[in-house]
């Protein structure tokens, strides 16, 4: 059984309950009053019926008065605390853990996490998070989130391409705010896993340890959106803690995902019925300030370059800085080559890391200004295919990678 920090008031409040066979946890602090009044509606559109089912969400509070839908328990925790220059994802990743924690300790056959601003649970869709995993046809259910061409895009360009290329899934939105987990998936996520407890706070990645195990990972589309986790924060912060983590996780899983080949299509859920949120496409940014961005990094970082970039990326860097913005356009292959080669910097440690991730950003934009130019004309259909050729680019250049991480010191 994996071992946990539970405060008094918790753990007595887990011996009563006992064990329980679906556990439903708000991953951080939501407003209590209205998670009752979602609560009972969910679960009774929710078939198969769970049995018993435990609410767990984090703060105290008093225990209401009024009758809860027959076999709800609740089950307060408090979450634990960070230092806020860790960023906000490691608040949510870490109250998704606790979650999945609680369900280990009850020996839940399934967990649903959701995000605290409870916005799932308007949405018919979230319906479909639960019921593969009461039915013990998915490990691992993640969303699919509206988006149009231009959100989302360092997700897009490298989290969700290179996740994919670590664990062998095609997995849309890597680092979830909402997904349904099985009880082999809990036991994976909290057992096991002495690394977890001997580093730093880490991002929870679902897929990559589902896909790692060797778990069946399904999709459900939800029609909602929630607030950006990054609004009012700088963008070398954000790939600093994003893509810090994924490289992390890089590391810790170097054993395993040197033996993935290729990768799978996940298991589409039918999307339910309800009125979501409009798609509407956001204009498509100027690609001249992220360009001169690009280039103003080329003459400032090019001696950080040169400790991650192998001569040949260097050149072809080079070649881009002179072009014209009618003429700018960064190949996949180069793009991909650079996230390998940084996620190969960041191992061997020959600069700070922070350093190091702060250096991606001009590289980052200037992919960004390649990308967005690419799409400008396209359907989101056809750009849907445009990402498909770059996730397909980081699977034909594995071998690349593999070949960086295990001979650092070999370039060409």
């Amino acid at each position: 059984m994996a071992r946990f920090e539970l405060s008094e008031e918790t753990r007595k409040r887990v011996e009563e309950i006992g064990s329980a066979d679906l556990v439903i946890g708000v991953a951080g602090v939501a407003p209590f009053e209205l998670l009752l009044e979602k609560i009972p509606s969910w679960l009774q559109r929710l078939s198969p019926s769970p049995g018993r089912t435990v609410l767990a969400f984090a703060g105290v509070q008093e225990m209401p008065s009024q009758p809860l839908p027959e076999g709800l328990e609740l089950l307060p925790f408090v979450p634990a605390a960070h230092d806020p220059s860790l960023g906000p994802w490691i608040e949510l990743s870490s109250a998704q853990l606790a979650v999945i924690g609680l369900a280990s300790i009850l020996e839940a056959r399934g967990c649903i996490v959701f995000h605290p601003d409870l916005a799932a649970f308007d949405d018919p869709g979230s319906l479909q998070l639960a019921i593969p995993i009461l039915e013990g046809n998915c490990d691992l259910v993640m969303p699919v989130y509206p988006e149009g061409k231009y959100e989302g895009l360092l997700n897009k360009g490298l989290l969700a391409p290179l996740s994919r290329s670590l664990c062998g899934r095609r997995v849309s939105a890597p680092l979830p705010s909402d997904f349904g987990v099985s009880a082999r998936m809990i036991s994976r996520m909290t057992a096991g896993q002495p690394q977890r407890a001997l580093t730093a706070p880490r991002l929870l990645w679902p897929a990559t340890v589902a896909g790692m195990d060797g778990g069946e990972i399904c999709e459900a589309p939800l029609h909602i959106r929630h607030s950006t986790q990054s609004e009012g924060l700088e963008l070398s912060t954000v790939i600093g803690q994003l893509v810090g983590s994924l490289f992390q996780e890089v590391e810790l899983q170097a054993a395993q995902w040197q033996r993935v080949r290729g990768s799978q299509a996940m298991r589409a859920l039918t999307a339910q019925s309800g009125a979501g949120p409009e798609t509407a496409e956001l204009p498509a940014p100027d690609p001249q300030p992220l360009i001169d961005s690009f280039v103003l990094g080329f003459r400032n970082l090019e001696e950080v370059w040169r400790i991650a970039l192998p001569p040949l990326s260097l050149f072809e860097l080079q070649r881009l800085a002179r072009l014209s913005p009618a003429e700018f356009s960064m190949p996949d292959e180069l793009w991909v080559k650079i996230v390998y080669d940084f996620a190969v910097a960041w191992h061997v440690r020959r600069i700070s890391r922070g350093h190091l991730l702060g250096a991606l950003t001009p590289l980052y934009l200037g992919w960004v200004a390649s990308y967005v130019r690419s799409v400008s004309d396209l359907s989101l259909v056809k750009t849907q295919a445009r990402l498909e050729e770059l996730a397909q680019a980081f699977e034909v250049y594995k071998p690349y990678f593999v070949s960086r991480w295990r001979w650092p010191d070999r370039v060409s």
